[in-house]
């Protein structure tokens, strides 16, 4: 009988694992980095933006929320061979901005790469950078910020590179 108590005792007592996104639709970005040591989850959950990086299996290292309407974000424009967007998650000073890149090949022989990446930037200065582990790239261009500002009745200005209540 002590057995199953002491193993509820640890299980509640045990810090929070490193949690993927809900589903794809809710994810960013996600990946891993040092050869999967760690990890980055960039979530929309509900009405907040979620941001996760820390080592993989344990609890993050940094978790940072933010409302999806005031979310840093902004969307790939449309043109270019590359798809590109990113979001930026501020911590006093410190800013993190989360990149997914979808790199789209034109010949049946070639397939898309798709990367991301992280940098660490404190204001003008990029204090690190985090390249995604090839292979572990989820990223969602399209789609979850997007989908959930457009849901909170925000509209991307193009022309000004900024997101705006819609008219």
């Amino acid at each position: 009988m002590r057995l199953p108590i002491a193993l509820l005792t640890i299980i509640a007592t045990a810090p929070m694992a490193f949690a993927e996104c809900a589903t794809p639709q809710d994810t960013f970005l996600s990946c891993t980095f040092s050869n999967g040591r760690k990890a980055v989850d960039v979530c929309v959950e509900g009405d907040m933006l979620t941001y996760s990086f820390g080592r993989t299996g344990k609890a993050p290292d940094l978790a940072l929320l933010v409302p999806v309407v005031d979310a840093d974000y902004t969307p790939w424009p449309g043109i270019g061979r590359a798809i590109w967007e990113t979001v930026t998650f501020h911590n006093g000073k410190t800013s993190y901005v989360v990149a997914g890149v979808i790199d789209r090949k034109f010949s049946e022989e070639e397939t898309a790469d798709i990367s991301g990446l992280i940098n660490v930037v404190e204001g003008e200065e990029t204090l690190a950078t985090f390249d995604c582990d090839p292979g572990s790239v989820d990223f969602a261009y399209g789609g979850s910020i997007y989908d959930a500002k457009t849901a909170a009745g925000q509209c991307y200005n193009l022309e000004e590179q900024r997101w705006e209540n819609c008219q």
